[in-house]
């Protein structure tokens, strides 16, 4: 059973789990020696599971049939094209026990933080770039309430019709 700092991981599984818990979340095995088997209720959906020989080998096999490269490209077009849905989402990703799923979080986030640095930046190229219009407005609505109330040739809208 290796540990990190504040985790624990199964040495049956492989899931990572908190510090303070004596079975695993995913398997319910006990974590330590000296933990005794928890109670299962029926309310909870089996989960098929492979035979205890063959659990690191189905694990590993599971988990080496998703294309990582595919995975990264799809990350790094959702946190360049939505940069406000990869955050989250990236950090969703992290916070499971698949190391490379956690790694395509990581990738995403960072990815993320880039166009949304990126996005800042262009907003503000773009306020620099009105903010002589906008300067102008207040003379533009003026002289177009002042075309309104001056009289338009009796009913015409202004347009000098009869």
């Amino acid at each position: 059973m290796t540990t990190s700092p504040g985790r624990i991981v199964c040495p049956y599984c492989g899931t990572n789990n908190f510090d303070t818990v004596s079975v695993c979340w995913r398997c319910q095995k006990p974590l330590t020696s000296g933990a005794a088997a928890p109670y299962v209720s029926a309310s909870t959906s089996p989960e098929i599971r492979p035979a205890p020989g063959m659990q690191n080998q189905a694990w590993n096999m599971a988990a080496s049939l998703g294309d990582e490269g595919a995975a990264k490209r799809s990350a790094l077009w959702m946190a360049i094209t939505m940069p406000y849905v990869g955050l989250p989402v990236g950090w969703a990703f992290i916070m499971t026990a698949d190391r490379k799923k956690q790694e395509i979080g990581r990738f995403c986030i960072l990815w993320s933080s880039v166009a949304m640095v990126f996005h800042v930046l262009l907003l503000f190229v773009a306020m620099q770039s009105l903010t002589p219009m906008l300067a102008s407005l207040p003379g533009i609505i003026k002289s177009v309430q002042q075309g309104q109330s001056g009289g338009g040739g009796g009913g015409g809208g202004g347009l000098g019709l009869p």
